[in-house]
């Protein structure tokens, strides 16, 4: 790999121990958990109930969820200040703590005295400019994680991880399923986000606590400044790493296509209680914790890259089977909870693969530049994909068509696309990334 033409000063002397090394394994681990949290209750079907209550109709929904993915932008630039540091770890625990606290924030939204138009206006620029604070750094903040784990068991640390994080949060959403859906019953809904509010709050608290606690490694420093124009030809000038922006483009492109409307379709369109909703959640975390160990194995033993293929395609095929989960269908439960299972499958596999496969095809000196570039235009066509799905929802928001007996609405049209083009994505990787390189068959005829 070609590297930055400037000169770097050595790392600093002090080298961290192992068992400070395993010390801040442990304390990223539960500062994943507290994050999950606070992503739990601000996305998904807790945002989509929350705009709701406020007043916003489906079209809206979707756009204002997909403003996290519009905020991945700033990952162009923030670079340009994060590869002068080689201390990194203060600046991302600062603006990961804002983030967090603004979208705590929220939860006053509905009792401020202004109209409902005014409410919605600052709920998104509330959740607009957090993820802009925690995307500034979320290159900085992955090569971090990374940092303290060793190659040879990046697949298992990982993967566990993923099972801590996702069973902690599940078992909290389903308890706050069932606190709303309680709530909702007696008319007070809104004591009932004040709870859930609290307890981000209190994982706020953690996931900074955590961040403290956690040691990192020191860095090369730049001598010579990076300019503007390395932020977008270095990315580009590396040969490998041109596949890698494909793929994310494509990813980008065909899951935010669908992604902001699962949870808006199961509240709006089928009606599903919170409760029913976060234990399909739970069933989904259940199966991402057990699948999520054997995409591990598959990464250590082959490579992320093709375990990205694998749980990418199983993704695309879990979304155009949501075309089936009509709402007047005998069999829209088994269906929503027989979906939610294989999509947490195919998540176990994407989550771990698609964080270390940009890692792996990047030169370790100016990496940040490489991760925020391919983050944020991955970011930028996920939020143009979402608004075209969002435009199609409201146009087509009277829609109504039968296929097979079932009921067809603009959303299940929407989730077949997602799909096909998600399959498309991991034929990509087959073709475009994979080719040329060992195969499991070569490794096992290796071996042999």
């Amino acid at each position: 790999m070609k590297k930055l033409n400037i000169k770097s000063q050595p790392a600093e002397t002090y080298v961290l121990a192992d068992k400070e090394y395993e010390r801040s394994r442990f304390y990223a681990i539960i500062e994943s958990i507290s994050a999950r949290i606070i992503f739990g209750f601000t996305t998904g079907a807790f945002l989509a109930g929350f705009l709701k209550y406020i007043g916003a109709e489906d079209k809206l929904c979707g756009q204002i969820s997909a403003l996290t993915v519009l905020a991945g932008v700033i990952q162009f630039f923030s670079p340009f200040v994060l590869e002068k540091l080689n201390r990194r770890k203060a600046v991302v625990a600062s603006f990961s703590a804002i983030h967090r606290f603004m979208l705590v924030m929220l939860v006053l939204v509905p009792v401020l005295p202004v109209s409902m138009i005014g409410r919605l206006y600052i709920t998104a620029a509330l959740y607009f400019v957090s993820h802009l604070m925690v995307n500034a750094v979320a290159p900085a903040a992955t090569n971090l994680i990374i940092s303290i784990v060793p190659q040879k068991m990046r697949g298992r640390y990982f993967s566990n991880r993923e099972a801590y994080l996702i069973f902690a949060s599940s078992v909290l959403n389903i308890i706050m399923g069932k606190v709303l859906d309680v709530f909702k019953l007696q008319n007070k809904t809104y004591e009932g986000y004040l709870i859930m509010y609290a307890v981000a709050l209190a994982a706020m608290l953690l996931n900074l606590f955590s961040y403290i606690k956690i040691k990192e490694p020191p860095l090369p420093v730049p001598r010579k400044n990076i300019n503007f124009k390395m932020l977008f030809s270095l990315p580009l000038k590396e040969k490998k790493f041109r596949k890698i922006i494909v793929l994310f483009f494509l990813w980008g492109l065909s899951l935010n296509f669908a992604s902001p409307f699962f949870s808006v379709y199961m509240v709006s369109k089928l009606e599903l209680s919170y409760t029913f909703i976060m234990i399909s959640g739970f069933l989904n975390s259940l199966s991402y914790v057990i699948a999520t160990r054997f995409w591990g194995r598959v990464a250590d033993r082959f490579s992320f890259t093709y375990s990205a293929m694998l749980s990418i395609a199983l993704l695309g095929i879990t979304h155009a089977c949501w075309f089936f989960a009509s709402p007047d269908s005998v069999l829209l439960y088994p269906v929503v909870v027989l979906l939610h299972i294989l999509s947490g499958i195919a998540w176990g596999g994407a989550g771990i693969s698609l964080f270390n496969v940009p890692y792996e095809y990047t030169p370790e000196e100016g990496r940040t530049v490489y991760l925020g570039f391919n983050a944020a235009l991955s970011g930028l066509v996920g939020f143009l994909s979402s608004n075209l799905s969002s435009w199609i929802v409201g146009a087509m928001e009277n829609f109504k068509g039968v296929v097979f007996g079932m009921t067809i609405t603009q959303f299940q049209l929407i989730f077949a696309a997602s799909g096909l083009t998600t399959v498309l994505t991991a034929l990509f990787i087959r073709t475009k990334i994979l080719r040329g390189q060992e195969t499991p068959a070569d490794t096992v005829s290796r071996e042999s």
